[in-house]
This record gives structure tokens, C-alpha cells and sequence, in this order.
């Protein structure tokens, strides 16, 4: 969903601002503010490059990434991992490079900052010391104004965000004439995964169906959490289509393995599906109705994806296979 937020600009000029203070302060001829994800650096602002997002693998910062610090290339064609590298074999090679990484308040990365320039140079420690502190203003502006969207623990987008995103997702379907689908979804037996390993498993668990979830889901596909162990997904298309998702991220979770007090868990989830319906401005009802039939799934035997029929009636999809 940052993906999204930053296709809607929300608070670019701030980072646009960063990086063209990167560009005059270092003199350099490319600056970026980028978040990683997936292997995937997606830029927030770039300056002197024609970028929207990269493969981490053909970027320089993929260095600062896996260091985890601050990482200064004064001649990337002089650099053991950089000297043949496709940046460099273009017509105008980037010979310098330096980033540090993005930290939110509580030390998660998330993203770099760089400068890059088409001839070598040197960087200073203070100019490095300069680079950090930038890079902590623009790890500030992404917990102002993005992650305040997010829930801290998961990831997932918050309840309150999560309906205001539906909301625009259902006004879009309406004019293009399209269908729009809701899934419910929890994980099964959760309160024995506390009882049993504590609190901080049960976090871990959460964070982990989130990101087994993502990595199912396209970029304009929502996930929320609603509360608890309770999450919710907004796509556009059929309940057909929403079954068939469900599924696969069904399958997704139940591949989850956790080792805690040197105990193999793994974990089931349960799902609900249902549209919304003609006439109805919002998803408000279809969570109604699939918060229905995400009970149903649990009183059938739990690790499974029942469809609501809109009429309180309830059409089990294919049940676990174990």
C-alpha cells in the first residue's frame, strides 16, 4: 500500500524537497528517496534519474541495504561488487555512490537515501554525518505521513484507513462498472498460540500471515487489520474471483512454520467472502456478510473459505484437504 500512497503523492513535495537538498548540498548530479520491499526499491522522489522503481539487484543501494549502515562508493568502477555493473555500462556511467538506510522510530528499515554522480569523488565524514541526518528527516516524513496509515505491528493497512481506501475503491468500480469483493480472515486458534508462547509469538505470527498475504496480493489489492487476529481484504472483481484469492493465500499461511520455546507450530486461518451489492455505496454490508460466513468457515471445521450468497445463506468453497 505505500506503493499506492506514493502514486497519490501524498507528502512528495516533502521528499522532493530532501532530495533536492541532497543534490545542492553534496553538488551531485542524482538524488532518491526510496522504500524497499519485495526486492523492489520503489522511489518516493528521484532527482536526475527517469525512475519510478528498480529491481533492488540492479541498484547500488542494494549495498546499503544488506550492510545495514551507511555505505560511500567513492569510484564504483574501481568497486570489487560494482565495476561491471549495468549502471556503469550506460552511455553516462554513475561513477559515485552514498546512502544510509531509513530506520522508522522503533529501528525497522525501510527504505535509503543516496547521492550518485557521473565522476568519482570523495565523501567526508561529515559529510556523511549530513547524509544521516537527512536520511533521519525523510524516515520522519514517512511515519508522519504515510505509516500513520498503517498498523504498527503488521504492516497492514489501519481499520480506519482500510474503509477510507474501500470507499474510494467502491466509487472507482462504480463508475467503471465493476464488482467489488471483501474477504474476511483470521487465524485459527489464536488465543492457544498466546497461551502457549506469549504474546510477542502471537505478534510474530500476525506480522508474518501479513507479509505471506502481501506477497499473494497485487499492489491495488487492500489488506487491513480490523482488530485482534481479525483482517480483512478489498480487491476489485467477482466473489468468484475473491474465493479463488482466498485460497491461495489459505494455502499461503498454512506454510507458515514458527519455532517457539523449540516447539515446530504452524498455523491455519479461516475466510469469508461476499460483494458488494448493487446500489450499496460502500463495503459496510459485504464485511457483514463476510464476517458471516468467515464464523461459518469456523463452525464447519476452521482452515477453510466460505462464500456468503447475500441472503444469509452460505456457500462453502473447496474445504481444506487437511
Amino acid at each position: 500500500m505505500l506503493e499506492a500512497l506514493s502514486k497519490d503523492g501524498i507528502g512528495k513535495e516533502a521528499f522532493d524537497r530532501i532530495t533536492s537538498l541532497v543534490r545542492d548540498i553534496f553538488d551531485v548530479d542524482v538524488a532518491a528517496i526510496s522504500l524497499i520491499e519485495g526486492g523492489r526499491q520503489r522511489f518516493r522522489s528521484i532527482q536526475g534519474l527517469d525512475l519510478t522503481d528498480i529491481s533492488l539487484e540492479d541498484s547500488f543501494c542494494r549495498a546499503t541495504w544488506r550492510e545495514g549502515r551507511p555505505v560511500v562508493i567513492c569510484d564504483t568502477g574501481k568497486s570489487a561488487e560494482f565495476h561491471n555493473h549495468c549502471l556503469l555500462t550506460q552511455k553516462t556511467p554513475l561513477r559515485f555512490y552514498a546512502g544510509a538506510v531509513l530506520r522508522t522510530s522503533n529501528g525497522r528499515p525501510i527504505g535509503t537515501i543516496c547521492a550518485i554522480h557521473t565522476k568519482p569523488r570523495e565523501f567526508s565524514a561529515k559529510e556523511m554525518r549530513v547524509m544521516e541526518n537527512l536520511a533521519q528527516m525523510a524516515s520522519s516524513e514517512f511515519e508522519l505521513r504515510e505509516f500513520a496509515y498503517l498498523d504498527a505491528l503488521t504492516g497492514a493497512l489501519s481499520r480506519r484507513h482500510f474503509l477510507s481506501e474501500c470507499g474510494r475503491l467502491c466509487h472507482l468500480a462504480m463508475q467503471n462498472a465493476r464488482d467489488v469483493s471483501v474477504v474476511m480472515l483470521d487465524v485459527d486458534h489464536f488465543k492457544s498460540v498466546n497461551d502457549r508462547f506469549g504474546h510477542a509469538a502471537g505478534d510474530e505470527v500476525l506480522r508474518a500471515l501479513v507479509v505471506a498475504c502481501k506477497a499473494d496480493l497485487r499492489n491495488f489489492e487492500l489488506v487491513g487489520r480490523l482488530g485482534g487476529e481479525e483482517f480483512a481484504v478489498a480487491l476489485q472483481g467477482s466473489a468468484e474471483k475473491a474465493v479463488a484469492v482466498s485460497e491461495r493465500l489459505r494455502r499461503a499461511v498454512a506454510k507458515l512454520a514458527f519455532t517457539f520455546d523449540a516447539t515446530t507450530l504452524r498455523i491455519t486461518s479461516s475466510f469469508g467472502v461476499a460483494s458488494v451489492l448493487p446500489g450499496e455505496a460502500d463495503i459496510s454490508g459485504a464485511l457483514l456478510r463476510a464476517d458471516k460466513a468467515l464464523y461459518q468457515a469456523k463452525a464447519q471445521g476452521r482452515d477453510r473459505v466460505v462464500r456468503s450468497n447475500d441472503q444469509d445463506q452460505y456457500t462453502p468453497a473447496s474445504p481444506s484437504a487437511g
